[in-house]
């Protein structure tokens, strides 16, 4: 029982009924329920989410989550199953109290940029505000400083606040809360870029010529006060044609998006990939999830994005030639055999893709085909509106994974022979070690990072951000599940959704529909034929009526049961042959699952 199986573990559970009394059902892992005495269970009642503690003589509920119908509570139950979003240690907080004073005390070697006009852009609600900017035209050049928070000056080398960072590596964005890295005393006050408020920055000044090359850089501790806190959307409605309310604010947004086309184009020039992605983002009301809709990167986004590669990759460069151990962001060129299994997959989807040279290639090539890859599926996507939202996967999956590492400075997504994360020190511990490999090479006082140390700290790292993406996405699951399930039992169980495939198993089609929901399509469930997959994992065909159902095609499919806790959404085919009436669906099938009662 629970993850350890042992006794004194911690499960979490919903409670149902059982026989007179109730049982502790474990609700993310499988599990055998657990018998509960009326007082074991406390204050909790059936259809709670709770955690367990198991003992040898018993077990009681020492943490109550709230019902298993609401998703807030069942994302604090996840997170109370991942043991995330515990408190900071009474030492980290009372570190972090001591340090906050720090903020305003007179710093006369830092260089004192109040007067500049400074602005941060952020997603509606973001509390912690590592980054901002501003910039000023200098002929055909732009001059650029992005200005991040200082945390290196807050958090000590080696002190509680410090190893308490190490060992999160990174704050966890979930639907509707965040397990923040560092105290809130640090992340949504004194180290956040509030406007109106003096705030200790480290800079990055860069000049930029008219193709986005830098002419000149220059780092230092810095002093500003931000002028204004806007967000994506504002932005994106200036620059549609709308107005900031201030002329000066919006002069500033169109030389940023300006700069922005530069440094893009010439990311595209050295041979970036450039590939579409989208996020959900959900909207509640009190503790019921409303509404989703697939956040997608828009100008606003890639003016940030642009001015934040444009300084990880100056301050890389600066590290590199100073010889300063630091930790980079490494993304390795794609295998071989990856990129080749992508090209035929394309090709037997009907993509045109370039083809590839024969024999092995080089790195440089690798690059060059997933590039030509991404660029034939956007054409074909928007040639033809099939596979919009499956094929870019296909490229993704050929892809390495990014990671940490302290001697490979290389990026091959962003086609940069020197990358580190160094723009969000708030909510990432990698650009916290940054920060301190430049201070150190600035000979600002910090001391410089011990190579072994760094290389058992790219190793943690990259698990920490592997289990928060893991988990981030659990969570999200969670949440459409959850909607989902609400808009199934006002609309009915019987509407036809039409499906795309974006993916396949010997078991199943994997579909995406809606706005965002997704859900698997069990192959024994459609029973008008007998149907297998072929070897590229890219179609399924009917063994009597030699149907090909592939990757991007459309399939109308009904919503056959749902099982919230688990983010599971289980479909079956539209025309399912004996398909039961509507009322039997819902209570056989339809029925949410496990949780959702």
């Amino acid at each position: 029982m629970g993850r350890s199986g042992r006794a004194g573990a911690l499960v979490v559970c919903e409670l149902v009924g059982s026989g007179r009394g109730a049982a502790a059902r474990p609700a993310f892992v499988a599990g055998t329920p657990i018998a509960l005495g009326r007082r074991a269970r406390g204050r909790a009642d059936v259809g709670d989410l709770v955690t367990v503690q198991v003992r040898g003589g018993g077990a009681e509920v020492v943490a109550v989550h709230g019902k298993a119908r609401s998703p807030r509570a069942a994302i604090a139950a996840l997170m109370a199953h991942e043991q995330v979003g515990q408190r900071h240690p009474a030492a980290v907080l009372e570190e972090a109290e001591a340090a906050a004073p720090r903020a305003g005390a007179a710093d006369p070697e830092r260089r004192d940029l109040r007067d500049q006009r400074v602005i941060t852009i952020d997603p509606e609600g973001a509390k912690d505000h590592d980054d901002a900017i501003a910039l000023r035209a200098e002929g055909e050049a732009v001059r650029l400083w992005v200005h991040i928070a200082d945390v290196a000056y807050f958090v000590a080398s080696a002190g509680a606040l410090d190893r308490e960072a190490a060992r999160r590596g990174c704050s966890v964005y979930l639907p509707g809360t965040v397990d923040p890295m560092l105290p809130p005393r640090l992340s949504t006050d004194v180290c956040s870029l509030r406007p109106g408020v003096p705030r200790k920055v480290v800079t990055v000044e860069l000049l930029l010529d008219a193709a986005g090359e830098v002419a000149e850089a220059r780092f230092g501790r810095s002093l500003i006060r931000s002028d204004r806190r806007l967000t994506y959307p504002e932005v994106d409605r200036m620059l549609g044609g709308g107005t900031l309310g201030d002329p000066a604010l919006d002069d500033d947004v169109r030389l940023a998006h300006m700069l922005a086309g530069r440094l893009r184009a010439r990311r595209m020039r050295r041979g970036a990939l450039d590939i579409v992605s989208a996020e959900p983002s959900f909207r509640f009301h009190g503790d019921r999830v409303v509404d989703v809709r697939m956040e997608e990167q828009t100008a606003s986004h890639s003016l940030i994005e642009e001015c934040m590669i444009a300084a990880n990759e100056a301050v890389a460069r600066f590290l590199i030639r100073k010889g300063v151990p630091t930790l980079f962001r490494t993304h390795g060129d794609p295998e071989q055999v990856r990129i080749e299994r992508l090209h035929e997959q394309l090709e037997a989807l009907g993509v045109g893709v370039p083809p590839l040279p024969e024999g092995p290639l080089t790195a440089q090539a690798r690059r060059a085909a997933a590039r030509d890859a991404a660029a034939a599926v956007r054409r074909h996507t928007d040639r033809t509106g099939r596979g919009a939202r499956s094929l870019p996967y296909l490229v993704l999956r050929a892809l390495r994974q990014a990671v940490y590492t302290p001697d490979d400075p290389s990026h091959s997504g962003l086609a940069s022979s020197a990358y580190l994360h160094f723009t969000s020190p708030i909510r990432r511990y990698p650009d916290l070690i940054a920060h301190r490999s430049l201070l150190h090479a600035l000979g600002l006082g910090e001391p410089a990072p011990d190579r072994a140390w760094i290389a058992e700290a790219a190793v943690q790292s990259s698990e920490t951000e592997r289990a928060a993406a893991d988990l981030e996405r659990r969570a999200d699951r969670m949440c459409l599940a959850y909607l989902l399930r609400d808009r199934m039992e006002r609309g009915g169980w019987d509407e036809v959704h039409e499906a795309e495939v974006t993916g396949m198993a010997p078991a199943g089609l994997f579909l995406v529909f809606g706005e965002a929901f997704e859900g698997f399509l069990p192959l024994r469930w459609m029973d008008r034929d007998h149907y297998r997959i072929d070897p590229l994992d890219t179609a399924v065909t009917g063994e009597a009526t030699g149907e090909r159902i592939a990757i991007g095609d459309r399939v109308p499919v009904r919503v056959a049961e749902i099982e919230p806790l688990r983010g599971r959404v289980t479909l079956e085919p539209a025309l399912r042959r004996g398909r039961p009436e509507p009322e039997r669906v819902r209570g056989r099938r339809g029925r949410p699952a496990r949780g959702g009662r």
